[in-house]
């Protein structure tokens, strides 16, 4: 069985002790939110008391790195095999790069394998516990996709639960201390959620229940298609230039914009080994813009799913969140969009400004939620 049809239910969170149950009979278990994304992933153990400020979560590069043939001793730490997440960035010149996950879900299952046994070690590096883990997937991952991931979880988890990226990201933004508050708006309640992540952006109408297939859509255009169309039009403005995918990712993620295009954006690329510095304003644009287009037509279709009594509600909490979110100006341009294209009055926010693991917060939530007949055991 990949997963239960009955979702987990929603845990009380305001409790004042939420990190892991303190009852002699599940001090063995550790709970764990766990969001698998494709460049990078977010791993929670405990979840901090709302409004103290603490950080949230331990980010890892989801990448592997395996040595190249005939690397010498003493090169790499340890002689290491295999590294993986930052140390694995951090001595990129001596190994072969791999990234377990494509599109979201697992490409390489030896790599995700071992992440996922990484991850375990940060984790529980003395295994006294045992893990249950809730990961999040992309919104219609098959089949398939779930037994690939669930076949590299073992070993490294006692037991999973696989839960849509943007239902775990509306519960990982609620906070269950204003339900009664008359001027918070929950974003359980009746929302939309679209989550622009690296392999897939996943569109979610999230209205106060386990979110059904019709009311799920991911597309695999995102920031890693973002990032290919940058470098594509960096390349034919400037042929003699030549530099990796990862440099004008990282151009993107400084400089990344929607609507208008704009220019000064000059950046320090090499040239037969020498500085110089070009204009990428435009392409940035492009290509940034090329994503607004994609998720508004999606957009549109998954409003077209929603009930007539609670569209125009669901209009009004259209909330964006992953990396993708944070492209200036994303959601006053798609809000432009859907005002243009005939819908009332809609309302397009982002879930936060900086870089939050609501992902990661919301599996949590349900792990500490889940029954023990729901767990998958692996």
């Amino acid at each position: 069985m990949i997963e239960n049809s009955e979702p987990p239910q929603e845990p009380n969170t305001k409790e004042t002790d939420v990190s892991d149950d303190s009852s002699s009979d599940k001090k063995r278990k550790l709970f764990v939110g766990l969001d698998l994304g494709t460049l990078e992933s977010c791993v929670i153990t405990k979840l901090s008391k709302p409004g103290s400020g603490e950080h949230q979560g331990t980010w890892i590069p989801s990448i592997v790195g395996y040595p190249e043939d005939g690397i010498l001793a003493g090169i790499l730490p340890g002689n290491s095999r295999m590294l993986h997440g930052e140390e694995a960035l951090a001595n990129s010149l001596h190994l072969r790069l791999v990234n377990p996950l494509s599109d979201g879900v697992v490409s390489d299952g030896d790599a995700a394998k071992s992440f996922l046994a990484y991850i375990r070690e940060k984790i529980d590096p003395e295994r006294k516990r045992e893990v249950y883990c809730v990961i999040g997937i992309p919104a219609v991952a098959d089949t398939e996709a779930k037994s690939r991931l669930q076949e590299a979880a073992k070993g490294a988890f006692e037991g999973i639960l696989f839960i849509p990226e943007p239902f775990l990201a509306a519960l990982g933004m609620r906070d269950e201390n204003r339900l009664q508050d008359p001027e918070y708006t929950d974003p359980v309640s009746n929302s939309l959620f679209v989550d622009i992540g690296a392999g897939t952006t996943d569109f979610c109408i999230v209205q106060g229940y386990f979110p059904k297939q019709e009311d799920l859509l991911s597309i695999p255009f995102a920031g890693n298609e973002v990032d290919v169309l940058l470098d594509k039009g960096i390349r034919e403005a400037y042929p003699e230039v030549d530099i990796p995918l990862s440099m004008s990712r990282s151009f993107k993620e400084s400089y990344s914009y929607v609507g208008e295009s704009e220019s000064g954006v000059r950046v320090k690329v090499p040239i037969d080994g020498k500085p110089r510095k070009i204009e990428i304003g435009k392409q940035i644009g492009e290509a940034c813009n090329s994503l607004l287009s994609e998720i508004f037509e999606s957009l549109k279709v998954v409003i077209g799913k929603a009930s007539p009594q609670s569209v125009f509600e669901l209009l009004q909490n259209i909330i964006l969140t992953g990396g993708g979110s944070r492209i200036r100006n994303i959601d006053q341009e798609l809000q432009r969009l859907l005002v243009d294209d005939g819908y009332e009055d809609p309302d397009v926010t982002i879930s936060s400004r900086e870089n939050m693991p609501f992902v990661a917060i919301g599996a949590l939530k349900v792990a500490k939620a889940a029954r023990e007949d729901q767990w998958i055991q692996v």
